[in-house]
Order: structure tokens, then C-alpha cells, then sequence
């Protein structure tokens, strides 16, 4: 029975609170808020009809923490040594040139170190891990600026597009025109 039911939907079957929700039990739970008397006849709780409050900081789906507000956590709330100036107005193009040195710097040292004493890796693959974290935290700043950009760009394309069509319609105009007037 189970194979066909699951054959038959791609879904799973809603849970079966979901009855819970009649316009009778709503109207219940109404009037039990505006008395603060929650006591019920049911064969649940009236309170289990609230809805739940919605989440300010975070949520979690799947063992995994989201923010509501997407913002970029800082390194310090990473846990992870910032390697650039903290100053807003830093030229982060020189900041990258100059992590993507120490990154190049790093590997091979890395390699050296596994040539001669291959058991003192992990130091280098930290600070090697550091530096990438560093570099994408640089990087993860620019999102804003690109999606504004890249809404801009479609944004003229878009309005090019439309200004072609109106002409190329514009011209079809004409000509019907000139061919009806010529009739």
C-alpha cells in the first residue's frame, strides 16, 4: 500500500495537523485570545493553532545556522586573524596583490617544508588557509558594488533593447501607412 501511495507522489503527504486548521478551531483560538482563556474542549492544546514568532537573528535548517539579515560577518567573528588594515578606505586591489604574494610565498615554503621535514606541514597549510579566507573576505566585500553593477548593465540593455523595438515597430507603422495610402 505504502509503494503505491509513494509511487502515485512525488511528495511526501502533509502532517496531519494540518486538519487542525478548520475555520471552527480558528475562530476558537480568536476568542480565546481576546478572553486569555486558553482552556479547550478539543483534543489539543488551542494554543498549538498560533502561529509561530517569526526569527530576528537567525534561523536554523538542516544543522545550519542563516542570518536573516545577509551581511558579511566580519573575520573577527570567524574566528580568523585579519591580515589587512581595518580601515574602510584601504585600496583593497593593493591589499589582494599583496595577500596573493604571501600566498604564492607560502606554498613554497610549503613545499621546502615537505621536502625536508614533511611532519611540520600543518603551521604552512594554516596560514595558507588564513590567506585564502583573507583574500575571500576582501572579495565577499565587493558583492554589493557587482550586483548593483550587474543590475545597472541589464538594466541599460534592457532599456536598448526596448528602444530598438519601438523603432523597428515605429518604422513597420510607417511603412504600413504609405502602403495604405497608396491603395
Amino acid at each position: 500500500m505504502e509503494e503505491q501511495q509513494s509511487a502515485r507522489s512525488a511528495w511526501p503527504d502533509p502532517p496531519t495537523y494540518y486538519k487542525r486548521y478548520t475555520t471552527e478551531n480558528l475562530e476558537l483560538l480568536k476568542q480565546a485570545q481576546k478572553a486569555d482563556d486558553y482552556e479547550s474542549t478539543l483534543d489539543f492544546p488551542l494554543k498549538q493553532l498560533e502561529p509561530p514568532l517569526p526569527p530576528t537573528d537567525d534561523y536554523s535548517v538542516f544543522d545550519q545556522k542563516w542570518q536573516i539579515q545577509d551581511r558579511l560577518p566580519t573575520l573577527e567573528e570567524l574566528q580568523v586573524k585579519q591580515l589587512y588594515p581595518e580601515n574602510q578606505d584601504i585600496d583593497r586591489v593593493k591589499e589582494l596583490k599583496k595577500l596573493n604574494r604571501s600566498l604564492v610565498t607560502q606554498f613554497l615554503q610549503l613545499l621546502d617544508v615537505l621536502v625536508e621535514k614533511p611532519e611540520e606541514f600543518g603551521k604552512h597549510i594554516e596560514n595558507i588557509s588564513h590567506l585564502f579566507i583573507n583574500m575571500h573576505h576582501i572579495l565577499n566585500a565587493y558583492r554589493p558594488h557587482q550586483a548593483r553593477e550587474t543590475l545597472r548593465l541589464l538594466m541599460e540593455n534592457q532599456l536598448t533593447k526596448k528602444r530598438q523595438q519601438t523603432a523597428a515597430l515605429k518604422a513597420q507603422s510607417k511603412e504600413a501607412l504609405e502602403f495604405l495610402q497608396r491603395l
